[in-house]
């Protein structure tokens, strides 16, 4: 532990001392001038909502802003570095209004993967160089991104981060409910299921899974069994695959890495990995483990497609580098070294961190199918039905932002490099991007601009929209099929509408200006799409509470807002940064989500008549139990389980009536 403390602060005070000594004789561009920067703040004051812990992230992100422009002459610094008018490669496609000058990052589209440990040492070496500005630029693009997606982000993992990209939230068969998932076809773990007949569902310990008997319509909920994990074990969320009855949990491990010592003569020190320990539950009343798969590095994320399980982890890279022992500066899979030929080299060298993934088989869980790792300075991440997309932008001068893409394709466990492009502006989330028939179509914000931006197979632009909503941002965005809608805030919220159809002319087909603005977008069959976000006042920007809207879509070129349904009692969702967190199923016609009140936290379970055009309240109850843990709601039949950490409260779906709970 003193070892880890004296590193820590050794590169903590390294940062600062190169901060300082490129600060010296830096310039501050006009934008970063204090009167400027108030101007900033203040209209940050109109487009966003706080909750009370994201106060000290605003005082970062000023601190941040201070120091921008010396993350920007570290931005120079990168090799390759030099201006462009257009960043998003290839002469291909239209533009509106005219390119701002940014740094052209790279124009290669082949991701290129590395032929020995000797090129990722030195590699890694010439980044580690300005190691200290690369991480302080990382930390600022990670507090902009919270600041400017705290109503929508990234889990920040974990978002992060609908169980229908066209529909709503999968069903089995309509008995009971699944994790909303941000792409059809594609599973995520989640920190509560059910398979329809029993709940499972993460203690707050996080290292037990409960498996909970719901009775007789939730009146006699009963602890069945239970999974519980050694306490180098953190529980991230898990899988129920009900196809060959195992359950998958996803986790943290902190653990001794005797290999360090071996390899190194340096002592032994803790390290994190990310494991999938598999469980087979055909016998639900003694789960048996069957495998364990890990990697280097802190949980990110996971997916689950047609049996195999997908893995995603970020792993730094230390200062015990020895060039000839590659485990000192390679990740693992399961205590083995990458291949070389498996590490993905940016051309742009500024990477010290992996983005890891492998794969697995869960019906072969104690060994992966293949494995993958690109060097970067950490991003996000999008996976359609067919790839991986890491993501990553970085500020350049005169305000303009550049985003890189990188590709990755998988099947059935096998994963291939396959291109990196890049765009202007930064991505609000992951619901900003969509792939459709080999396409990515993109909604960003660049400055005091947004974008639409549509990128072929290759990554090569086909075409974009600019100068779209001016002086605005993006706020929430959704793609259906050949359309696609997004929302921009300032002090009303214009719902834009555009037409994909034609990749080489995208069209803006209709905009729809309402007061305030929503944080969540989720289609409600085919013809609406459901809003969650804030009603604001439309002069002095002040928030009047939660805002539900129903957009009616049947008219793309006219959409319309069919009902809203102000809760003036809550100033916020679970629904802005937690998707998971929602439950919108247009089928048993239910929307559930949590709030924020004066009192706690408050979970809603609404309805919404279509005749009269207009939503009605089933429930509105105070949550019980540890809400930090995250808040999920899920039904079986006609009973719905609240779920809050260790409690368990079931209610009737049509009436709001509760049925009984349970403590775990």
């Amino acid at each position: 532990m003193k070892r880890e403390n004296e590193h820590k602060e050794y590169c903590e005070q390294d940062i600062l001392d190169q901060i300082s000594r490129m600060s010296e004789d830096t310039e501050v561009p006009d934008s970063l001038r204090s009167e400027n920067i108030d101007k900033l703040l203040e209209k940050k004051k109109q487009k966003k909502h706080f909750r009370p812990y994201q106060i000290g992230l605003v005082a970062a992100a000023c601190v941040a802003v201070v120091a921008g422009t010396v993350v920007w002459q570290y931005g120079r610094m990168h090799e390759g570095a030099i201006n462009s008018p257009d960043v998003s490669g290839g002469n291909a496609g239209s533009s509106a209004g005219n390119s701002n000058t940014v740094k052209k990052i790279s124009d290669s589209k082949k991701i290129r993967t590395a032929q020995s440990y000797d090129e990722i040492y030195k590699y890694i070496k010439r980044s580690q160089d300005n190691s200290g500005i690369a991480m302080y630029a990382r930390s600022v693009n990670e507090t902009a991104a919270v600041e400017d997606s705290a109503s929508t982000g990234r889990s920040t993992a974990s978002s992060t981060e609908t169980a229908s990209a066209d529909t709503g939230v999968a069903t089995a068969d309509g008995s009971y409910s699944q994790t909303n998932v941000r792409q059809s076809g594609v599973d995520e773990g989640d920190i509560a299921k059910t398979d329809g007949t029993y709940l499972y569902v993460r203690e707050d310990n996080g290292r037990t899974i409960d498996i909970v008997d719901v009775g007789n319509s939730g009146t006699n909920i009963e602890k069945y069994s239970e999974i519980t994990l050694g306490k180098e074990y953190t529980i991230q969320e898990f899988y129920v695959n009900t196809d060959q009855k195992k359950l998958v949990a996803v986790c943290q491990k902190e653990c001794a890495d005797k290999s360090n010592k071996k390899q190194t003569n340096t002592d032994t020190w803790n390290q994190t990995k990310t494991a999938a320990v598999t469980y087979d539950i055909r016998d639900i009343k003694k789960p048996v483990k069957e495998g364990e798969v890990t990697q280097s590095g802190t949980y990110n994320s996971s997916r689950m497609e047609d049996g195999y399980l997908y893995l995603f982890s970020e792993y730094y890279t230390g200062g015990d580098m020895v060039k000839d022992k590659p485990v000192t500066y390679v990740p693992l899979v399961n205590g083995k070294e990458m291949s070389q030929t498996s590490i993905c080299l940016p051309p742009v060298n500024c990477g010290t961190m992996y983005e890891v993934i492998s794969s697995v088989d869960i019906s072969k869980p104690d060994k992966t199918v293949d494995n993958k790792a690109i060097l970067s300075e950490g991003g996000q991440m999008y996976v359609s039905g067919k790839n991986i997309y890491y993501y990553e932008s970085e500020w350049q001068q005169d305000n303009q932002t550049v985003t890189t893409l990188r590709k990755i394709s998988y099947r059935k466990g096998k994963l291939k490099a396959v291109a990196q492009g890049k765009v202007k502006g930064y991505l609000n989330d992951t619901f900003s991007l969509d792939e459709y028939k080999g396409n990515l179509r993109l909604f960003t914000t660049n400055d005091d601009e947004n974008l639409v931006t549509i990128l072929d197979k290759k990554l090569d632009k086909i075409s974009s929209i600019e100068n779209l909503a001016k002086g605005e941002s993006i706020y929430s965005a959704r793609f259906m099929k050949e359309a696609g809608y997004f929302v921009t805030y300032e002090q009303v919220d214009p719902l834009f509408s555009v037409d994909l159809s034609n990749p080489e002319k995208p069209k803006i087909l209709g905009k729809l200006k309402i007061p305030g603005f929503s944080e969540y977008l989720h289609f409600y069959g085919e013809d609406k799409l459901l809003g969650i976000g804030m009603s604001t006042d439309e002069e002095s920007g002040v928030s009047e509470g939660v805002k539900i809207t129903m957009f009616d879509i049947t008219d793309r070129t006219d959409v319309k807002e069919e009902s809203t349904l102000v809760l003036d009692d809550l100033y916020g969702t679970n629904a802005a940064y937690d998707y998971k967190s929602v439950l919108a199923d247009q089928q048993k016609n239910r929307i559930g989500f949590s709030g924020y009140s004066q009192n706690g936290e408050t979970y809603c379970l609404l309805t919404y008549n279509g005749k009269e055009k207009k939503f009605e309240t089933i429930l509105k109850e105070e949550i019980n139990g540890n809400t930090s843990q995250g808040i999920r709601g899920i039904y079986i039949e006609d009973t719905l389980y609240v779920i809050s950490g260790n409690i368990i409260e079931a209610y009737d779906m049509d009436t709001g009536k509760k049925m009984g709970d349970i403590i775990l």
